[in-house]
């Protein structure tokens, strides 16, 4: 076979690299998959997954309106992205679907109360650290269990997808776990007495049980304390780049400092600290 010179060789890796193309396209494979900041920009606005269910993280107000910790730090985002707090779409995630949320490209960013973890780390990449959670346990008022090592043998409720579920699992074997998909339906089985504690992240506990008479919080000091992070899809350096500058501006400017005030004003000096 005759090789080809001269001219016909840009010709002929063009020709390669057009069937190469055609090869990643008719695969599904993204051949030069933007950054999601550049998507962002491009798109006008922020999608971000926050809690519905997850005070003050992220909950449906009396107005039906989602507010919260981290619906603020999105309304920030899009506030030094676009000039206009509004310019982001809240999208409802669990502790389960987040993270599939996320690498399905159904939002930009996680921004759910979400403990940072290597496995977790596997699959997505994590912003700096924002917010420093431990584990307690809500149990009906009288109950004798004071804290996790109380549970070996006994019912526990717990939220599938939840650091809380993985925990009791790895520290009490013998527990028996009952999971729910939604902190709702984890509160009202602890009140029908379908377990003997609720296992979930400090903050939350702390909040739910103001409005509950018959139960209480224990388990103090939170065991398991662990950093809170922000999810983006791995792959995405600039915007990961990017939202670690905007927290650094937020506490710069203060404006982390106000929120955190707001919304944990009441309960910070229960806390699990860093």
């Amino acid at each position: 076979m005759r090789l080809m010179r001269g001219n016909a060789r840009p010709w002929f890796y063009g020709a390669i690299f057009l069937m190469a193309l055609s090869l990643i396209v008719s695969l599904g494979l993204p051949a030069l998959a933007a950054d999601t900041l550049d998507e962002v920009k491009a798109r006008g606005k922020l999608i971000a997954g926050v809690k519905a269910d997850f005070p003050p993280f992220g909950f449906i107000d009396e107005k039906g309106q989602n507010t919260g910790f981290d619906i603020d730090i999105a309304r920030e985002f899009a506030r030094y992205l676009f000039g206009d707090p509004n310019k982001v779409e809240l999208v409802a995630v669990t502790s389960a679907n987040r993270i599939p949320n996320l690498v399905g490209r159904k939002i930009d960013i996680i921004l759910a109360s979400m403990t940072i973890l290597p496995e977790r780390a596997e699959v997505i990449d994590f912003s700096d650290p924002y917010f420093y959670s431990g584990h307690l346990l809500m149990v009906r008022k009288g109950s004798p269990i004071k804290s996790y090592q109380d549970l070996a043998g006994k019912k526990v409720i717990t939220l599938q997808g939840s650091t809380g579920d993985k925990y009791i699992k790895e520290l009490v074997p013998t527990a028996e776990r009952i999971t729910f998909t939604k902190n709702s339906e984890c509160l009202l089985a602890l009140k029908d007495g379908r377990g003997v504690a609720f296992v979930q992240d400090d903050v939350l506990l702390l909040n739910m049980v103001k409005n509950e008479p018959t139960l209480e919080v224990v388990g103090f000091p939170p065991f398991k304390p662990a950093p809170y992070g922000l999810g983006v899809r791995k792959g995405n350096p600039k915007f990961l780049a990017w939202v670690n500058d905007a927290l650094k501006k937020m506490k710069k400017e203060g404006s982390y400092d106000k929120l955190y005030t707001k919304w944990f004003g009441e309960v910070a000096g229960k806390l699990a600290k860093p």
